[in-house]
């Protein structure tokens, strides 16, 4: 009896594989084993193709080693209005997505209300060492792709209520793990992982890398209008009760931590490029307008480093700013409504390698001026450090010492003013000439006639100056920062150094 229904079974699978099917998928398998005892069906050297309905060409494809369902719910499928699955294991998928211009919605998925009233149930799906490659609209090479794919999925269901989803479908725990992750980023740079482990409670990003796909002066070539080579490599992220989906059509992001180790970044920026005009929007709009809902509560950097240069004239060494050893926090990095707590950043770095800078930087992402607040510190700063970025994008050149620098500085997208205090001595500005070959004597001369040198100062050996500056929009907020730092301390050295 048991070998007649077997029989049976295998006959009505096989018949609803090769029958049942919609025309435009396509699948093939070399070998189909039934057990009716354990419940269990499984597939061998399986190739699944999904054809796009109104032109024939193919979207997707899949080619996998097995596919094992185990522990079917015959009786609640043949009944009633219930698939089960103990287990589903896909081993070894190869799969592959084509982009093209012609999109294609519900291909494939019936949502007719008898399968609406169908329920799918699968206690645990697991795909082991998979592989997955968006190719690009020539098809010719990949957008997106991901090797040594490892998941399990827990209590995955599927029915009427959440078929209407964005995600059609609910779940429980979940262990992911990747081997290697390229993105294409678009015509300029690309994001590689080396592997990822992610789950409920705490994920790792293992070899983050952000970069230009070209060489510096190669990419210039290839620029209309300025934009910056980046070399980005952070050793591991750490996200801790990482949780995603949708609320309504809109997905969300939430996490308790965000922690970068040893994050390293060099921005280089070729000043001959045309500028690029487009209005640049604050951090505090950034967050307001992303197309998702975003609540971190705490993003850590440790041991970072951060090298920012400019070439501004051809043939010169491109003038560089350097912090090390930076260590920052950054609280409520959110623009959620149910979170309405101030975003708020401390940092500390060393500024060239040597200098101690503290800065402190908070603005409230809801509020639509874009209002904000810095303060900073600069101790034991030898000029000098800085004269190769002096020397390239000013054409000066500085020497004395800065003992203390303070800053304060509040304002909005429009404009911000502030004040500032200086300990410093023997501070003086040479001038050069157009090539930076020479000293421009006279504007030396006269550039120090108003210069203090420091020896000036009030009873407690400060000098202090007054800040002013109007926002250039088409800037970055940190060229809108150093420009109240800039006028700071022009004021501060040339102005009578006594307080308000």
């Amino acid at each position: 009896m048991i070998l007649i229904l077997h029989i049976v079974v295998k006959k009505y699978i096989v018949n609803f594989l090769d029958k049942k099917i919609p025309d435009h998928i396509h699948l093939t398998y070399s070998q189909i084993q039934v057990n009716l005892i354990t419940g269990s069906v499984g597939l061998t050297n399986v190739g699944l193709d999904f054809l796009d309905k109104d032109t024939n060409i193919k979207k997707a494809g899949m080619r996998l080693e097995a596919i094992d369902l185990k522990d079917i719910g015959y009786y609640q499928a043949l009944f009633g209005n219930k698939i089960s699955f103990r287990e589903i294991r896909l081993l070894k998928p190869k799969a592959e997505y084509y982009q093209s211009e012609h999109q294609v919605e519900n291909n494939g998925i019936v949502t007719n209300d008898s399968a609406k009233e169908r329920t799918l149930s699968i206690a645990r799906l697991s795909i082991v060492d998979g592989e997955f490659r968006i190719l690009g609209k020539g098809g010719d090479s990949a957008v997106f792709s991901v090797e040594n794919l490892n998941l399990s999925l827990e209590n995955l269901n599927l029915n009427k209520e959440t078929i209407e989803r964005e995600i059609p479908f609910s779940y429980g725990d979940y262990d992911l793990s990747s081997g290697m992750i390229y993105v294409d980023l678009g015509p300029y740079e690309a994001l590689t992982l080396s592997g990822t482990n992610i789950n409920n409670k705490e994920s790792q990003l293992i070899n983050l890398s952000l970069k230009s796909k070209y060489s510096k002066l190669t990419l210039s070539r290839k620029l209309d209008k300025e934009h910056d080579y980046i070399d980005l490599e952070i050793p591991e992220v750490r996200m801790v009760n990482l949780d995603f989906g949708f609320n309504a059509e809109r997905f969300f992001l939430n996490s308790t931590l965000f922690a970068l180790q040893k994050p390293k970044m060099e921005v280089y920026r070729d000043k001959l490029v045309q500028d690029d005009f487009e209005q640049k929007r604050l951090y505090s709009r950034m967050l307001r307008e992303l197309p998702i809902d975003l609540n971190v509560s705490t993003v850590e950097i440790n041991d970072g480093y951060i090298a920012y240069s400019e070439l501004v004239k051809m043939g010169t060494v491109p003038g560089e700013i350097v912090f090390a050893d930076l260590e920052a926090t950054i609280s409520n990095v959110s623009n959620t409504h149910e979170n309405r707590e101030m975003t708020e950043i401390e940092a500390v770095a060393q500024l060239m390698g040597e200098a101690p800078i503290e800065l402190t930087w908070n603005f409230d992402v809801h509020k639509e001026n874009d209002a904000f607040f810095v303060s900073g510190v600069v101790t034991n700063f030898k000029s000098e450090s800085i004269n190769q970025f002096l020397r390239s994008n000013l054409r000066t050149e500085a020497e004395g010492d800065v003992q203390e620098l303070y800053f304060t500085v509040s304002g909005d997208a429009i404009s911000s003013s502030g004040d500032m205090k200086m300990n410093y001595e023997d501070f003086r500005f040479t001038v050069l000439k157009k090539d930076r070959a020479g000293v421009n004597k006279l504007l030396t001369f006269v550039g120090n006639i108003f210069t203090n040198d420091g020896s000036k100062t009030d009873k407690t050996g400060y000098r202090y100056g007054e800040i002013y500056a109007e926002r250039d929009n088409t800037k970055s907020f940190f060229n809108y920062l150093w420009l109240n730092v800039r006028d700071g301390i022009v004021n501060t050295l040339t102005g009578d150094g006594k307080k308000e």
